[in-house]
């Protein structure tokens, strides 16, 4: 692996090792954490992979939503949960009884708070969501606090305390005519990351699908539709973002295209701003 140093940057040029790193970042997004540090043989890897595929084909769709029952966003690998803890630290394979505790402390069940970064969500207490007790819910540093409550407010315009962490089964979703994806999946704690819609939060989901409506008019491959998803609440078969091929100069660089530039394929009269909620 090479370096060239343009004063303060530094640029890697992997070479040869490329497919190296490719093979590493498919290792860690199946594993994860789950090998403590320590990277699995081949031998062990493959009989990993082959004890969790039925977990990983059926995993569990986790989302924060509020009290009106819309999803306002997908939880993946390293969404928080309350406990300071990453989804992917908690027991996301636990399928059948749902019990998504967490492995590196006593938190009992997943439970997302919504930071990013250097940010924090303060109590009506005054004191960081840190500073309370992962369980019981309890301030740790003043008496009247019985339980975490915050006026922060979500992108759909709701509080924290309207909204709650859900985590469904394949089954469950399918019978309520929710999106599931196509079950080829082994990605370590993907949640409700099931299409590349998902990734945006609720309140521009609905309008940057509604953006893309009548956008064959301007030539949208059927292909990018097929990963975006339609909207259509029954529509279970075709979300998986792991099948974007992008081998060459095919989809798997449009759909991203589509998504991070979504304006030049926006029928006529619309436009997508990130300042717009919902739809028009």
């Amino acid at each position: 692996m090479q370096s060239k140093n343009y004063g303060n940057v530094e640029h890697i040029k992997a070479g040869g090792h490329a497919k190296d790193i490719q093979a590493y970042l498919d290792y860690y997004a199946i594993v994860g954490d789950d090998d403590g540090g320590k990277m699995m043989t081949d031998q062990e890897f493959e009989a990993y992979k082959k004890k969790v595929a039925g977990a990983r084909a059926n995993h569990l769709y986790v989302f924060y939503v509020n009290n009106k029952g819309e999803e306002c966003k997908a939880i993946g690998p390293s969404s928080m949960c309350f406990c300071k803890h990453r989804y992917r630290n908690h027991n996301f394979d636990n399928v059948t009884d749902k019990k998504v505790n967490c492995k590196n402390c006593k938190c009992k069940l997943f439970n997302y708070i919504p930071v990013h970064g250097s940010k924090d969500i303060k109590c009506s207490c005054h004191h960081s969501y840190e500073d309370h007790d992962p369980v019981s819910k309890k301030c740790l540093n003043c008496k009247n606090c019985q339980k975490f409550s915050s006026n922060y407010t979500c992108d759909c315009g709701i509080s924290y305390d309207m909204h709650k962490t859900l985590i469904e089964t394949r089954k469950e979703r399918m019978q309520k005519g929710k999106t599931v994806d196509d079950g080829n999946n082994l990605v370590a704690g993907i949640g409700g990351l099931n299409s590349f819609s998902n990734i945006a939060g609720a309140s521009y989901r609905d309008h940057y699908r509604d953006l893309l409506e009548g956008t064959e008019m301007k030539g949208l491959p059927e292909e990018y539709k097929y990963y975006l998803g339609d909207g259509n609440e029954n529509n279970t078969g075709h979300q998986n973002i792991n099948n974007i091929d992008n081998s060459g100069d095919n989809k798997g660089k449009g759909v991203l295209d589509l998504f991070n530039a979504p304006n030049k394929f926006a029928k006529p009269g619309k436009e997508f701003s990130s300042s717009k909620k919902g739809k028009k």
